[in-house]
């Protein structure tokens, strides 16, 4: 958790300062820790909900300021800036935590918000440099791969055959990167908002267990109209056209995310139904997530759950509990 129990209140805001702070600067000044970026809404969400409005907004101010100075000083102000985009997730997320306001609403709202701010983004900046920021971002990903067997072919450890194949390899694999762009982009935006939710909620409920009484993530289902999305993804995989081809990869990608998170809160369910140590618990989930199998097993698991609905015992012993107290 962020901040211990027994600590005063001016420690303590002394303290959320100088970790938020850190948060905000890390990423923006260290190189290789830029994908630090995607904690950026996780303090806004924690403090806005845990001191209020007035409180949590003031750290915030502190540590941007304090942020902002060493941008400033590092020559990164810019890294800072674009990270802002993700702040007002946070903002959201502490708002919905305020109002009591259903997870999933929240993530749809915080999912769309960060759409829309990088689609706008994007327009502005291509306007303001005469360029299409997409195909930059995707010639950046390209110089990446050719960085990449650079290395390899620089490294002089591998044979002509093997840094032959290394090339097929880093090829094929561009060329589906770059059909898969804007799925990946989505579910970018979309794992961003689900790890600062699952823990945000973590660490609030560590710092004040009358939380737990407040809706669990282990619950949460998808709606049962999102099957029809996965039957349109299914077709057009079948139908012998390119187009379609790639419009069924990028909306299964999608949809494969979003029924893996699903599955996850049904396996998470499950071990606590049944008690099982946290050891247990850790040897499953790295089982599951070593290999593809396991987390096509995780998606069709969630898929699975509109028609049998594995948490329902759980659903309904949670709503008795909840009548009763």
């Amino acid at each position: 958790m962020f901040l211990r129990a027994g600590a005063n209140r001016q420690t303590e805001t002394i303290g959320a300062i100088a970790i938020t702070a850190l948060i905000f600067t890390v990423p923006a000044i260290i190189p290789g820790l830029e994908w630090l970026h995607c904690l950026m809404p996780l303090p806004v969400y924690y403090f806005l909900a845990l001191y209020g409005q007035k409180q949590g907004t003031v750290i915030l101010a502190w540590a941007l300021g304090i942020a902002g100075s060493f941008s400033l000083w590092a020559g990164t102000i810019s890294g800072l800036i674009f990270s802002l985009s993700l702040l007002p997730v946070g903002f959201i997320l502490a708002k919905a935590d305020r109002e009591n306001e259903p997870v999933q609403r929240a993530g749809i709202k915080s999912v769309g918000y960060l759409v829309l701010a990088w689609l706008v983004s994007g327009w502005l900046l291509s306007l303001a440099t005469q360029s299409n920021t997409y195909l930059d971002l995707r010639q950046s990903l390209d110089e990446g791969f050719e960085a990449t067997f650079t290395l390899y072919r620089d490294s002089g450890h591998f044979p002509a055959g093997d840094l032959e194949e290394i090339k097929v390899f880093i090829g094929q694999l561009r060329e589906q990167v770059a059909r898969l762009f804007p799925a990946l982009l989505l579910t970018s935006i979309i794992c961003t908002v689900w790890l600062n939710i699952v823990v945000g909620q973590w660490l609030l409920k560590k710092k004040d267990s009358s939380r737990t009484k407040r809706e669990d993530l282990k619950n949460w289902r998808l709606p049962e109209l999102l099957v029809w999305p996965v039957i349109v993804a299914g077709i057009a995989l079948l139908v012998p056209e390119e187009r379609f081809n790639t419009l069924g990869l990028n909306l299964g990608l999608v949809l494969l995310v979003l029924y893996l998170s699903q599955g996850l809160a049904i396996i998470s369910s499950m071990m606590r139904r049944w008690s099982l140590p946290l050891a247990i618990r850790a040897i499953t989930y790295t089982l599951l997530f070593l290999q593809v199998y396991g987390i096509a097993f995780v998606a069709a698991l969630g898929l699975a759950d509109v028609w049998l609905d594995f948490r329902k015992p759980r659903l309904k012993k949670d709503a008795d509990d909840t009548s009763v107290s």
